[in-house]
């Protein structure tokens, strides 16, 4: 069987297969020395990994692409923590974006992510047009040190994942 993948300008890139064949849904990511690769054939995916710099202009980004509440959240917290949770919330919405198929062609601004250490991050969406950011779930993942990451689906269900 021939394995197609059609992209479209400002959409999810697809696997295109024959009539009847169960569908297979995808996303990749890459960064550093990284790539991360997410396949489900029940439900739509997104994922994101990021290679956590010290150089990173944390202030001008999150002044820029994070809600005022997460901007505010990351200037009471300092060194390494402010760090973590920088590339913490943007793993989180990027992926949600990326399983929604609308990649950054929405404001990541408009995707409020709500870390917990001990639980996954829930999200809330500013935007009226996209209530449905919120059905998507999310989880972060600890693969390698240095590198900050997460996964999302569409379903509000169990994720369950193996990592290989």
């Amino acid at each position: 069987m021939e394995l197609i993948i059609e992209e479209a300008d400002w959409t999810k890139p697809r696997v295109t297969l024959p009539e009847g064949t169960p569908p297979i849904f995808f996303n990749v990511s890459h960064s550093g020395d990284y790539a991360l690769v997410a396949v489900s054939n029940t439900v739509e995916v997104g994922v994101d990994i990021e290679q956590i710099r010290a150089d990173c202009p944390i202030d001008d980004l999150a002044r820029r692409y994070y809600s005022a509440r997460e901007h505010q959240r990351l200037r009471k917290l300092s060194g390494a923590a402010r760090l973590r949770d920088f590339y913490r919330l943007w793993t989180t919405k990027e992926a949600v974006l990326k399983c929604a198929g609308l990649g950054l062609s929405v404001p990541p601004g408009m995707v409020e992510v709500r870390l917990a250490d001990d639980a996954d991050p829930q999200i809330h969406c500013l935007d009226p047009d996209r209530p449905f950011l919120e059905q998507i779930s999310v989880r972060e993942l600890a693969l390698v040190d240095g590198y900050a990451s997460a996964v999302a689906v569409e379903s509000q269900t169990q994720i369950e994942l193996n990592i290989i």
